[in-house]
């Protein structure tokens, strides 16, 4: 057991680049991989701005902390404030518009291998 503080979040912070959008630069730190590293979950921070993604192989769950984010996909559009959670699945083209700072706390799975090694390339890079 172990409790993980808001000074722990912020404290492990890695920078976290986006392909679609170079300029974009958000925080992560991922504080928890599973022993099969089949699940993870973090803490994500990003300023206001963009970036798109194709969720490939996993599904993701965001718990809003503080902010607000537009997704936008081909056939939809949702607003999550805080308080709120988002569902992002396998095979969703989206963007991630955010509208005002954010913190949110996700949890992917199944976690793609290649998605571990980036998490785990991020913390090395620091």
């Amino acid at each position: 057991m172990k409790v993980i503080n808001s000074d722990f979040l912020v404290k492990n912070l890695v920078k976290h680049p986006y392909e679609s959008n170079p300029s974009f630069k958000a925080k992560i730190n991922t504080f928890y991989f599973s022993e099969d590293k089949k699940a993870v979950v973090g803490y994500w921070e990003a300023p206001v701005g963009w970036f798109d993604t194709v969720i490939e192989e996993q599904s993701e769950i965001n718990y809003v902390i503080e902010g607000e984010i537009e997704l936008i996909s081909d056939n939809e559009k949702i607003i999550a404030k805080k308080g709120d959670c988002f569902l992002v699945e396998n095979g969703e083209k989206i963007k991630w518009v955010i509208k005002e700072p954010i913190k949110t706390i996700f949890f992917i799975y199944p976690t793609p291998k290649k998605l571990t090694v980036f998490f785990k390339e991020l913390i090395d890079a620091e």
